[in-house]
């Protein structure tokens, strides 16, 4: 309204200069302006009164015209700014009713908010929902639209890409990703989107050689788990394809570092045992583990599964007097003795474990050593006792 305001005051400072000019100059001219037999005369005030008319009226026409225009085209503006307020409303009731699970309210209310300016939020709030419903093509249309705008282009893409994810579309999502700035590389989750690909098409040596660059980007558990994932994956895929002789000269020709590196132990003892290379797996953890228990070689003495396991037993034995209140270590005792047959040994170390703390696996343990003896009454309380307990 401000331009409306300068306007007409310089056009009441001008009506004022034609009426004053010619009373003080004592002349007020005229105009004759004849058209075949018909002749029109007025004062130079008149027409200049009548020409401002005519400008103003013409001004006020085209304005008319490209609002009536805008009705037709769909122009965000055609409301001017009642329009503006209702689509706002009308996307906070969507966001509200996304957030409170009634999908198609929010729907119908974001379906009103396409012509306005929200910076692709409407889009992906849209998409979410579509994505949510089963509706995948008519995601990936929201997604497209978000993309137009450039605070939404991210999180499109990597909404893109889950669903190319959904249907096994991997090598499409992994591209998608891939096209990506340099700068929205650095992203967490396209970097763990990055990751889960690869791990899922089985591109193990890509994935480790970049999980070193993504070694700042990525929380210190997320960078560890992965590293045990490349290093299963890629020894796993060894024993496969090449058997376990090949997958020991792989181990034997790694550098010293990796060798050294307990995410790659792990996952070596880890194939070992899944190859049925029991002693082989028994050595290795005894042998990395004489300054004491490693997180993650310690729980995979419970698989062992070999008649001689006197090593392991004695490691466990003599972690237990210098620690005698540590549960896990009976319990383990427990289980390595009763994988190799030592039902003496296990009863007394899990008996043990139960006195501190009642739990299901020692419990349910317990009770395939009383079957083993033919004591069905005992297998049968210690097996009701470990049901009886959660998890």
């Amino acid at each position: 309204m401000k331009w409306l305001a300068i306007a007409l005051a310089v056009l009441a400072a001008f009506v004022v200069a034609l009426i004053v000019g010619p009373m003080i100059l004592g002349d007020k001219g005229y105009v004759l302006i004849s058209l075949g037999e018909t002749a029109v005369e007025m004062t130079v005030i008149s027409f200049c009164i009548l020409v401002l008319g005519a400008l103003i009226a013409w001004y006020v026409l085209s304005r008319l015209v490209l609002w009536s225009l805008s009705l037709v085209t769909g122009s965000h503006r055609w409301f001017g700014t009642l329009g503006e307020r209702k689509r706002r409303r009308a996307f906070y009731d969507g966001l509200h009713a996304m957030a409170a699970g009634d999908t198609e309210l929010a729907q119908k209310s974001l379906a009103k908010t396409t012509n306005g300016d929200f910076e692709g939020v409407n889009y992906l709030a849209s998409a979410q929902i579509a994505h949510t419903n089963g509706e995948l093509s008519k995601a990936r249309y929201f997604l497209e639209q978000a993309s137009d705008f450039a605070n939404a282009a991210l999180p499109a893409t990597i909404m893109q890409a889950r669903i190319d994810v959904s249907e096994d579309k991997h090598n499409d999502a992994l591209e998608r990703l891939n096209a990506l700035g340099e700068k929205e590389q650095e992203n967490k989750q396209v970097i763990r989107l990055k990751a889960q690909i690869l791990a899922k098409l089985g591109k193990w040596q890509d994935l480790q050689n970049n999980l070193s660059s993504w070694r700042k980007s990525l929380p210190k558990d997320d960078y560890k788990t992965w590293s045990q994932r490349i290093a299963k994956g890629k020894f796993a895929e060894i024993a496969s394809k090449q058997g376990a002789v090949e997958l020991k000269n792989y181990w034997e020709n790694l550098p010293r570092k990796m060798r050294h590196d307990d995410t790659y132990q792990a996952a070596y003892v880890q194939q070992l045992l899944d190859q049925g290379m029991h002693a082989d797996a028994q050595k290795l953890l005894v042998d990395w583990q004489k300054r004491g228990p490693n997180s993650l070689l310690f729980p995979l003495f419970s698989q062992l599964n070999i008649p001689d396991a006197s090593p392991s037993l004695r490691l466990l034995e003599s972690w237990i007097k210098q620690d005698e209140e540590n549960i896990q270590l009976y319990s383990t005792l427990g289980q390595v003795a009763f994988n190799s047959g030592d039902d003496v040994l296990a009863e007394k170390a899990l008996l043990k474990a139960t006195k501190m703390a009642s739990r299901k696996e020692d419990l349910l343990l317990l009770s395939a050593i009383s079957e083993r003896k033919q004591d069905t009454a005992t297998a049968l309380q210690f097996y009701k006792e470990g049901q009886q307990i959660a998890g």
